[in-house]
């Protein structure tokens, strides 16, 4: 219970500095979040998405029937991870997710590239016989600063983001990627869309997997890496 409150407590502290920014805009519709994760306002807000990233266990969560902004990705022989989505940072890309999400459609698909001190990427292939086939999925609008939305939330280790078409900015699917080191070049570039509550020991583990290297910018795990689930969850 004392952790959930916590938790609670963080998101809503985290809601009063949107709240907040979004006073200070400008009359003309100036997103909330420009000033809430650049300039003066980064070290706030990011330092409270930073304190979140890996502070709890999976155990502080239980299942949930109902669509909620936390999400539990269970990864075959490696473990389970606890996502929070933030509608309030990338709408459009929680969204989609989360329609994904109860569908059943990252079932059973993998991890298919993974690059130690970057990131581990997958939820768009999963494999029939020994063959990686893709899953159809609709595009959406890739909502990242250099699309024309503003979205500050910067891909530190943790961070959860959306991937795409290099030079097609609203080519991004299903497809989504976990930070496993910071990478300040990917911001404003991608739509991050939460980030990891529990679980970074998965994303290490799955980041050192033994991958087919022979495409240096593609590695593909060589014993699949299966995402039995993710469903929603609650905290306790």
């Amino acid at each position: 219970m004392k952790r959930f409150v916590k938790i609670i407590s963080i998101i809503l502290a985290i809601a009063a500095v949107a709240v907040f920014a979004a006073a200070c805009g400008e009359a003309t519709g100036k997103a909330k979040y420009d000033t809430a994760l650049t300039g003066e306002g980064i070290d706030v807000r990011m330092s409270m998405v930073a304190n979140e990233i890996d502070k709890y266990e999976v155990s502080d969560f239980v299942s949930s029937k109902q669509k909620s902004d936390f999400v539990l990705i269970k990864v075959k022989n490696y473990g389970e991870i606890v996502v929070a989505l933030r509608p309030d940072i990338a709408p459009i890309t929680v969204k989609n997710f989360k329609s994904l999400v109860s569908q059943g459609f990252y079932t059973d698909t993998v991890f298919h590239r993974v690059i130690e001190n970057f990131m581990i990427q997958g939820g768009g292939f999963t494999y029939v016989g020994n063959k990686l086939t893709e899953r159809d999925a609709a595009t959406i609008k890739g909502e990242f600063t250099a699309n024309g939305v503003n979205n500050n939330l910067a891909h530190i280790r943790g961070v959860i983001s959306m991937a795409r078409v290099g030079g097609m900015n609203d080519s991004a699917s299903s497809q989504f990627f976990i930070m496993h080191a910071t990478n300040s070049n990917l911001d404003r570039q991608y739509a991050s869309f939460g980030y990891v509550l529990a679980g970074m020991d998965v994303v290490d583990a799955i980041a050192v997997c033994e991958c087919d290297k022979s495409d240096p910018n593609a590695p593909v795990p060589v014993e699949p890496v299966v995402i039995e689930s993710i469903t929603f969850v609650q905290p306790k």
